[in-house]
């Protein structure tokens, strides 16, 4: 089609537009665009960048898709012409439907394939991210069976494993071991899509810290000697003025990342022969590979491997972008900006904070302080007694700034005069109060896998029963998920905290781990029969068991519990939480999927799941440092 041909036909299109949006007074509105779609019904009257066409048959916006789908002219002048004729932009089956098309070649895909893939998937995340509504089964289908690009070659198939690393460094050691999704530009930017097709990121931040024995001790203390004093110090001013230029020139980075004064906190130790060890899990072996440097929030250490790696964005620069949720490119590339521009000598020791970060570490000021006035107030015997799930009356118990629970003040009562009374004033020990809610504000110091994963395609094993869990009736229908969650209403205790501040806590440290995949978690606990506590953007649902100290021998779900964890099978997740009062141990979040078909289960009025404390069970246990 000839440049001529497309003025032509543009000058028609704007004279038809203006007269929709400045069409005369005696004119009906309604009038002229059936006039004009009258017009254009079953004629090929569209130019598009493939021949002419029906309306019906093409898509407007930008042409994503060129090559494959036929687009309009673009143009804001022309665009209220095109929504008259109900010409529609690509959908999410659209978007699918030319994905899997550059899939069914079997090749490599080439620059233009590999522009349409990117700019598919980009939009596919944000029509995805714009819903507010849970996603239809169907649609779900057919994200998780969408065919991926990798290192390995197309994957495709219910049975795929697909890795995903946003560190290029680690991606290059890593190309040749694991089918890592090429998605046509960095994986982060797609985060929010992990989940629903079935992409597994692998955490470096959280991978465990070892070395090559070559010419070193080649025991553990190799990893706990002495930090450098110099190194420390020059890592504290990187970091300061990193925050500095982030607050000023990338405040939506800056302000994402909660962890300043822990990060500025952490000691250096170089470690030749640093490695990290990955566990990708399903049939995968664990992975060793070497590193510039690496976080070790056990140890609160910055490991390099060499003094150089210090000033680097693929050494320190690299390890500490894998601890922001966003924009971790960006952060590498700045820590190298803040050494090679003499940012550190500039700025020693006048980082400038954002307004966010302040009011952020002043509720935890303010949490602690209402934390250490809870603990020097006395409580009645009626408050150290726990309230059955979901009961209680009278007032609300305030919650602190951060999520920290302040115990009531107790008012004088009079003495009993009675047989057998105690004279003298009587106190009862003070009720432990729960963790701060600011223990979750960062990613857990540790992550154990416990049990031996499925094999692809098959049918985890379950405990035999002393009944079959099916429920009686096979055609139970629960309710939906609420759009946007549904927060419990709160119920009064006589105890400094009720249940759902435990689960509340949970909520948030759930939150904060499904925040590194990109993936949404919606409070349900308010919602009627959903049969779970929690639902995911990706469409999995959360019950959530939430313990003061350890967990007990046995666990016990609703009917609407259970059904849905029935129905759903690996898409449901039972979230066993432990230690959640202080000085309880370590804060311990415990993830098992498909519980019924894991533990051993016995119907009674509730469904129990038994033997839960057994760690041969396949689970993931997020675990936080604590106060012991």
């Amino acid at each position: 089609m000839t440049d001529s041909i497309r003025a032509e036909a543009l000058l028609v299109y704007q004279s038809l537009a203006r007269r929709l949006t400045h069409r005369s007074a005696d004119a009906s509105q309604i009038a002229v665009e059936k006039q004009i779609r009258d017009e254009f019904r079953y004629q090929d009257l569209v130019l598009t960048d493939q021949s002419w066409m029906e309306s019906g048959k093409c898509f407007r916006g930008l042409a994503i898709l060129s090559g494959f789908r036929p687009f309009t002219m673009a143009g804001a002048n022309i665009a209220p012409l095109w929504q008259t004729l109900g010409i529609p932009e690509p959908g999410v089956d659209d978007l699918i439907d030319v994905l899997k098309e550059i899939a069914s070649t079997n090749v490599a895909p080439d620059p233009e394939h590999e522009r349409v893939m990117l700019e598919a998937l980009r939009r596919l995340r944000d029509l995805i991210c714009s819903h507010d509504k849970p996603m239809p089964p169907g649609l779900q289908s057919k994200l998780r069976n969408l065919p991926l690009w990798t290192t390995a070659g197309w994957v495709k198939g219910k049975g795929r494993h697909v890795f995903a690393v946003a560190d290029s460094g680690v991606e290059r050691v890593l190309t040749d071991r694991l089918p890592l999704w090429k998605p046509g530009g960095n994986v982060q930017q797609f985060a929010a899509l992990f989940g629903r097709l079935r992409v597994t990121p692998l955490d470096v931040a959280g991978a465990e810290v070892t070395y090559e024995t070559e010419g070193m001790d080649g025991d553990a203390a190799a990893l706990d000697r002495s930090a450098d004093a110099s190194l420390t110090e020059g890592f504290r001013r990187g970091v300061a003025a990193l925050q500095d230029l982030l607050v000023r020139d990338e405040p939506r980075t800056a302000e994402a990342f909660a962890g300043w004064a822990w990060l500025a906190g952490l000691e250096v130790r170089v470690l030749p022969g640093l490695r990290i060890r990955l566990a990708p899990g399903a049939t995968n072996d664990p992975i060793e590979l070497p590193v510039d440097a690496h976080i070790d929030r056990g140890r609160n250490t910055l490991f390099l491997h060499s003094h150089t790696a210090l000033t680097t964005k693929a050494g320190a620069g690299a390890a500490i972008a894998a601890h922001f949720a966003h924009d971790r490119a960006r952060v590498g590339h700045n820590w190298r900006d803040v050494w090679e521009e003499r940012l550190v000598q500039a700025g020693a020791g006048t980082a400038l904070t954002s307004t966010g970060q302040r009011e952020r570490e002043e509720r935890q000021r303010l949490a602690e302080e209402l934390r250490q006035r809870a603990q020097r107030l006395p409580v009645t015997p009626a408050q150290s007694r726990k309230p059955a799930h979901g009961t209680g009356s009278g007032p609300t118990i305030p919650i602190g700034p951060t999520g920290t629970i302040p115990q009531p003040r107790t008012s004088s009562a009079p003495a009993s005069t009675g047989p057998g009374a105690q004279s003298g004033p009587q106190h009862s020990p003070a009720a432990r109060p729960l963790v701060d809610a600011a223990e979750f504000d960062m990613p857990p110091t540790n992550v154990i896998r416990t049990g031996a994963p499925t094999t692809p395609g098959s049918t985890p094993t379950r405990t035999p029963a002393t009944a079959d869990p099916s429920p009686r009736r096979h055609d139970i229908r629960l309710p939906q998920p609420k759009p946007g969650g549904a927060q419990p209403r709160s119920h009064a205790s006589p105890l400094g905290y009720a249940d759902h501040h435990k689960e509340e806590l949970v909520i948030q440290a759930l939150r904060r781990i499904l925040q590194e995949r990109g993936v949404k978690l919606d409070d349900q606990r308010g919602a009627s029969r959903v049969g779970a506590d929690a639902y995911d953007s990706t469409g999995r649902y959360y019950e959530i068991k939430a313990h003061g100290s350890g967990v007990p021998s046995e666990l016990a779900l609703t009917r609407s519990e259970f059904v849905r964890a029935l129905s759903e099978g690996e898409n449901y997740t039972l979230v066993i939480a432990s230690s959640l009062e202080q000085g309880a141990g370590k804060p311990t979040l415990r993830l098992v999927n498909d519980p019924v078909h894991r533990f051993e289960v016995e119907p009674a009025t509730d469904v129990r799941l038994k033997g839960v404390r057994a760690l041969s069970v396949e689970s993931t246990v997020y675990e936080w440092p604590g106060a012991e």
